[in-house]
Order: C-alpha cells, then sequence, then structure tokens
C-alpha cells in the first residue's frame, strides 16, 4: 500500500484579530495517514473542526503547527510549507477537492464545467466530451441543461455537476465535504458508487458526510476529531 497523506501532529487555532486577538483554539496533536484506496470519514460533534481539517489538508488554511505530506509525482511533499506554485501543481494533478458548493464562472455551460479537468490533464476535445456527458447522464442531470450555465440550476443540480466535475477523472486524492448533502435517495446512490470506483482505482479518500448511512457505505475507517485535545 502506497501512503498518499501523513498528518504529523497538526494543531489549528483561530485567532480572532477583530475581538482583541482572542485564540480560539480547534485541534492539536492530529496525527494520522490515508493509504491508495482506503477512505477515511472524519467524524465528531458540529464545530470539532472536520472542515477546518479538510481545508487544511487542501492548502487553503495554514495549520498553527505540524506537517502534512502529501505524495505527489511518487515522492512526499509538505504541503504546509510547500511555495504557491507547487501547492497549486499538486492541486493540478494530485489532489482534488469536492465541496457541497458549486463555484463556477458565469455563462460556462456545465458539460465545459465537467469537460475542464480532463481537458486539462491531456484527454483530446472529442473524449472529454464524451466521458463528461456519460458523467452528467449518470447523475441523471436532463441532458436539456448540459449546454445551460448551472447559476440558475437548483442545489441539487447543481451539486450534481459539481460531483460530475469531480469523479470524471478521480484525483489520486479526494477531498470531500458533505457531497450529498442535497441530493435525492437515487443519486446517493450514484455518489456512493462513484466512490467506491475511485477507490477501486486507487484514489485516497478523505470525507465528511452527515448522512449516517452514506457514511456507512463509505467508510473503510474513522477518525474522530474530537479525540484530539484542544490546542493551547
Amino acid at each position: 500500500m502506497t501512503t498518499m497523506i501523513r498528518v504529523e501532529n497538526v494543531a489549528k487555532a483561530f485567532t480572532l484579530h477583530n475581538q482583541g486577538g482572542v485564540r480560539l483554539p480547534v485541534f492539536g496533536d492530529v496525527n494520522f495517514s490515508v493509504e491508495a484506496g482506503e477512505a477515511l470519514v472524519l467524524a465528531g460533534a458540529s464545530g470539532a473542526g472536520k472542515s477546518s481539517l479538510l481545508r487544511i489538508l487542501y492548502g487553503n488554511y495554514r495549520p498553527s503547527s505540524g506537517t502534512i505530506h502529501i505524495t505527489h509525482g511518487g515522492k512526499p511533499v509538505d504541503i504546509v510549507a510547500a511555495v504557491p506554485r507547487t501547492v497549486l501543481d499538486i492541486r493540478r494533478r494530485t489532489l482534488g477537492f469536492v465541496s457541497q458548493f458549486l463555484r463556477v464562472i458565469p455563462r460556462v455551460s456545465a458539460l465545459d464545467i465537467v469537460r475542464d479537468p480532463l481537458l486539462a490533464r491531456g484527454a483530446t476535445p472529442e473524449e472529454a466530451s464524451e466521458r463528461a456527458k456519460a458523467m452528467l447522464a449518470r447523475l441523471n442531470l436532463p441532458e436539456r441543461l448540459w449546454n445551460l450555465a448551472p447559476a440558475t440550476f437548483s442545489g441539487g443540480e447543481q451539486q450534481r455537476v459539481n460531483i460530475a466535475r469531480s469523479f470524471v477523472d478521480p484525483s489520486a486524492i479526494m477531498l470531500i465535504d458533505e457531497p450529498t448533502a442535497s441530493l435525492d435517495a437515487a443519486n446517493r446512490d450514484v455518489v456512493v458508487e462513484l466512490i467506491a470506483e475511485a477507490r477501486g482505482k486507487g484514489s485516497a479518500i478523505v470525507g465528511i458526510f452527515h448522512d449516517e448511512a452514506v457514511r456507512e457505505r463509505v467508510a473503510t475507517r474513522y477518525l474522530d476529531i474530537t479525540d484530539f485535545r484542544k490546542a493551547s
């Protein structure tokens, strides 16, 4: 097994500068690793720091201390210490983030949004289009919407476009934040299948799932954030 993520002694506290510099501890001394093909589900009460930890793994938040080694290009890279150009390359080639919210450029069609990561990784326009269409169909997005911009779509429709974009060519590491929050049962089942298929191809998954049934179907292992003492 290849270790794709190794987290060592990670702590996070937020400093509230608009409230006199009050320091708000979140968690401390977090240690874990994730192997290729695993699905680690983050557990813990609301406010325990699950979403903060996901954003730290992606490099959006900087931890107060600790290291996070991401296996990128066959070798471990500490994303905490990496320069911005390296972080962007890790995200482009190795590390994906599946949010429950779709953030896109206005007037770009749903099909183009899903095609984009395939084109960025070298697929021909024809191949990218066919694979994107197949993924949108699998997620039950009506074909009449494919060439429209998602800005006016329902929350569930936007979420399906977001999931299609992320799973049309799964990253080696996938960070997943509530992917089924706005979906019906049929589409939740599709997402569970997509996660299993990504794992089968070797993707390492770290995710947050508030739906207990989905969580139990996805997880190979759990990490309860409340088990870690608060950062001082």
